[in-house]
């Protein structure tokens, strides 16, 4: 349709327009916000595991129950910060001996349901990644025991 001064009529186009426009939009931040998510729970999970090997070693050598108590404790007290991030099993973690080296494999399980980003999967309430990272625990070459 033709107004005065040969303008045509798009009431309606931006409208439209927006409505397409914002959804997209919205899907594209969540889903970054999610990849972002996903990788701070990869590195506080690599990071605890380091921690945990380190501890190990930290303990008196050839006292495995003490090795292995160390990382635990640190590896379940350094990913107990977040409501979405649960530590699962610390393997292999423990045995130290002296001069060795130890080699932990840590699990956790990110629950995507529990954070803003559920949204984008409403019909999951149980919406989680798996997470596991190893690390190795290197004693001081000058520790004698």
């Amino acid at each position: 349709m033709m107004e005065a001064g040969g303008a045509r009529k798009h009431s309606g186009q931006a409208l439209i327009e927006t409505a397409i426009t914002i959804p997209v939009l919205l899907t594209l931040l969540l889903s970054f916000l999610l990849a972002m998510v996903v990788a701070q729970a990869y590195v506080d999970v690599d990071t605890a595991t380091s921690l945990a090997a380190a501890a190990a070693v930290a303990a008196p050598a050839n006292n495995d129950a003490l090795s292995s108590e160390f990382a635990q404790k640190t590896y379940g007290g350094t990913l107990r910060r977040s409501s979405y991030l649960e530590p699962g099993s610390l393997d292999n973690c423990g045995g130290y001996t002296a001069g060795g080296t130890v080699t932990c494999t840590g699990h956790a399980t990110v629950f995507l349901s529990r954070t803003p980003m559920a949204i984008l999967q409403p019909l999951d309430s149980n919406w989680r990644v798996d997470i596991q990272a190893t690390a190795t625990g290197y004693s001081s070459f000058y520790r004698s025991k």
